[in-house]
C-alpha cells in the first residue's frame, strides 16, 4: 500500500529562452565571451527591465547558424 507522494506529475514546461550563462555552455565559450557577443546590434536578445538579458532559444539557433555559414 503506497501512502506518500500521490500527487499528479506535471508536464515538464520547455523554455523558451536560455540565460547568457546557458548560451555561453552550449558554445563552449567563457561568459565575457557570451557577455561580448550579446552586445552586438545583430545578436537576438530580449531586454527584460534593466539588467536583465533573456536570450530566444530558436533565434540564438539560427543566430549561430547565420554566423557559422558567413564564416565559410
Amino acid at each position: 500500500m503506497e501512502l506518500y507522494n500521490q500527487q499528479p506529475q506535471r508536464e515538464k514546461i520547455e523554455k523558451l529562452t536560455i540565460s547568457i550563462k546557458e548560451a555561453a555552455q552550449m558554445l563552449g565559450i567563457s561568459y565575457n565571451v557570451m557577455l561580448t557577443l550579446v552586445h552586438r546590434r545583430d545578436f537576438p536578445k530580449i531586454l527584460a527591465g534593466q539588467r536583465r538579458i533573456l536570450i530566444p532559444k530558436e533565434a540564438f539557433i539560427r543566430w549561430v547558424n547565420e554566423q557559422a555559414c558567413q564564416n565559410k
